[in-house]
């Protein structure tokens, strides 16, 4: 007589039993219960976070709509670090809220708080051409002198004097960006175009 193997689908129900029921073994054993496994409240904030987030809050309330930090009016022990963390808190919500990352006391070009249009110079770095890259101190200058479109005049005698663009004109300078030599030829080329730009 021969013997019948048995099939494929009875063998693999069987083994899946065994393994749910021993995974069922497993857990029982455990002395763990639901609480424990339900979502952990957090711990409460010590005296010297909650007075930190306590001075932030205020500072940021205070700030309002300013663009300068202010400076709380503190009456209480000043050695007390209730008190100190409560005015670190003060001086770093200003801060965050001014975009002074750094938390210097004043917003720098390459902070977050900084708006190209509104401070410094008013230019941001797309406005200012190549050639005005190394203007220093008359960066202003060399931007609105690049700007100019080709002018020209024509002199008492007839003679006709064409001059290109602001932007060719610097660019032919001979003398070195950011000099003082070159701020005074900037200031030339400008005078100059006050002068006679406006005539055809």
């Amino acid at each position: 007589m021969r013997r019948r193997l048995p099939r494929l689908a009875s063998v693999l129900t069987a083994g899946a039993a065994a393994l749910m029921l021993g995974t069922l073994g497993f857990i029982g054993s455990s002395d763990a219960t639901l609480a424990d496994y339900a979502p952990q409240q957090a711990a409460p904030a010590s005296p010297l976070a909650a007075a930190y987030d306590s001075g932030w809050q205020a500072g940021v309330k205070a700030l309002g709509d300013g663009t300068a930090p202010t400076f709380p009016n503190v009456t209480a022990d000043s050695t007390d670090p209730g008190t100190l963390a409560w005015v670190d808190g003060w001086a770093a919500g200003q801060a965050a809220a001014l975009g002074d990352d750094n938390g210097d006391g004043r917003v720098d070009e390459d902070e977050s708080g900084w708006d190209c249009r509104t401070m410094g110079n008013g230019l941001c770095g797309s406005d200012v051409p190549a050639e005005c890259e190394r203007a220093g101190e008359v960066l202003q200058l060399c931007v609105a002198v690049t700007s100019r479109p080709p002018y020209g005049w024509t002199n008492p005698d007839g003679s006709r004097v064409d001059n290109p663009d602001g932007r060719t004109q610097v660019r032919d300078l001979d003398e070195t960006p950011g000099t003082p030599e070159w701020a005074d030829a900037l200031q030339a080329l400008d005078a100059e175009y006050r002068e006679h730009g406006t005539r055809r």
